[in-house]
């Protein structure tokens, strides 16, 4: 049972964040966990982990695997794409819009076959 000492935690983690979701569909086997990961945690820590994967009706493994497998997608997802602003995404538009400039030197390179087709 989560008590007190989980409330007062999380008063203390409160602040603005933004929002990703993703949901991933598959139709896949899960495949078969071979490899071990250990980890330490503290009492309220493990205490949140085990109240949250009863919460989903999952075991505690499945539950902390399962986040920490989409928490890295998500952390990976950030390095491809990314949020700005709406004049910022307009800077970045007209960037697009102006016409291209000519440079000699990347005609030059590029005229040049590459190193595999000899």
């Amino acid at each position: 049972m989560v008590g007190r000492s989980w409330m007062a935690a999380k008063r203390k983690m409160r602040k603005p964040v933004d929002l990703y979701c993703q949901q991933e569909y598959t139709a896949v086997m899960p495949e078969s966990r071979s490899e071990r990961l250990q980890l330490r945690v503290s009492p309220l820590q493990r205490e949140i982990l085990t109240a949250a994967a009863e919460a989903q009706h999952q075991t505690l493994t499945d539950y902390v695997v399962s986040h920490a497998v989409k928490a890295a997608k998500e952390d990976l997802a950030d390095r491809r794409f990314f949020g700005i602003d709406d004049a910022a995404w307009a800077e970045f538009n007209a960037l697009l819009e102006r016409p291209a400039e000519h440079k000699a030197k990347l005609d030059k390179l590029l005229s040049q076959p590459g190193p595999w087709a000899k």
